[in-house]
């Protein structure tokens, strides 16, 4: 069951480098969220430890339900439904992500942690978004993909404390709060939410 949601996150991942819409985007992050929710829950059962618990839970209020709710809020109020300018189109989006987790599975085949392996996927896609698009709600989405990488090596642990799971998990809310908040005066102030209006900035 673990490697199977390993595997739905990794390809729903990869899917998610190469799309437009903003809907879309969430709704892979959500389904993202909520398999890695699910692996630490099968962890607790096998494993009889109550971290795992924590950790489940906290990922299924977070960022399946409460990380959405702020997103879509934000995307309803803005009326905006795509990333229509990419600094990287779809195609080669793909291109760079594959490339880049073959590079990385390729690094690490020697070793049988695929949490690990499927965090650093996370990461190369994470980064991908924040790079390669220009609107602040879906750069902010691939820190949020980014930070999920993060909890799959938190997962790949032994032994978690529950603070470094609390904090980990409430950093991105408070991001995604803090971003919403940043993203609607950002809209407001250049009457667009491409992060292209900061050089439209001087000193």
């Amino acid at each position: 069951m673990i490697e199977a949601l390993l595997t739905i996150i990794l390809i729903s991942s990869i899917y998610m480098s190469g799309v437009r819409r903003i809907k879309l985007l969430t709704g892979g992050f959500v389904f993202q969220s909520a398999a890695i929710g699910l692996i630490a829950f099968k962890l607790g059962y096998d494993t009889g430890e109550v971290h795992y618990y924590v950790l489940a839970l906290l990922t299924i209020i977070t960022k399946v339900i409460i990380m959405p709710l702020i997103i879509n809020k934000s995307v309803k109020k803005l009326k905006i439904n795509r990333e229509m300018e990419l600094m990287v189109n779809a195609f080669n989006s793909y291109i760079l992500t594959g490339t880049g987790i073959m590079i990385a599975f390729g690094l690490l085949n020697k070793s049988h942690n695929n949490f690990i392996k499927t965090g650093i996927a996370l990461f190369i896609i994470g980064v991908l978004l924040m790079v390669a698009r220009k609107k602040a709600i879906t750069q902010m989405l691939g820190f949020l993909i980014f930070e999920n990488g993060i909890v799959l090596f938190e997962i790949s642990l032994t032994k978690m404390s529950f603070v470094i799971e609390a904090g980990i998990v409430f950093e991105g809310l408070m991001l995604a709060l803090i971003m919403g908040i940043m993203i609607f005066h950002i809209n407001k102030t250049f009457d667009s939410i491409n992060t292209d209006s900061f050089e439209n900035l001087k000193e």
